[in-house]
């Protein structure tokens, strides 16, 4: 991944089709989101950020679904971990509206999150379902 771009790898593969697809989609918004950096068109990038957000909460419901459904018993915790991302992306949403701060700073904290949380947090779900834990897609 160089600093403009995420390109998909294998290491975001956590196994579950499901989450897999949504992530992949995730990535593509943000990479839509740093194509239009290089723009003028504010009003756009508004646009995109608020698809990011909507995208982000369904994925979120729909991963959380799948840990309820597995018994996951970490995901009150992942659940907080959804929460805060939303909370931070919201506040840097109307930052940028304002013109406090500049749509890199956006897309810098969505991609950092991006990396973490799916190679830290989901991963973790994932390896819960690989030591037998129940699937949530059966």
């Amino acid at each position: 991944m160089d600093e403009k771009h995420i390109e998909w790898s294998p290491r975001f593969e956590l196994g579950i089709p499901e989450v897999d697809l949504q992530h992949h989609y995730f990535a593509d918004l943000i990479n839509r989101l740093l194509e239009e950096l290089g723009t003028a068109d504010t009003r756009y990038q508004k646009r995109l950020i608020r698809e990011l957000d909507a995208y982000a909460r369904f994925h979120f419901i729909s991963e959380e679904n799948l840990m309820f459904r597995a018994g996951y018993p970490q995901l009150d915790e992942h659940a907080r971990h959804h929460f805060a991302l939303i909370d931070e992306l919201n506040v840097r949403e109307t930052r940028f509206a304002h013109g406090q701060i500049a749509a890199t700073d956006i897309t810098d904290f969505l991609i950092a999150w991006f990396l973490h949380h799916t190679a830290r947090e989901d991963r973790s779900f994932a390896d819960f379902l690989q030591a037998g834990g129940d699937d949530p897609v059966a």
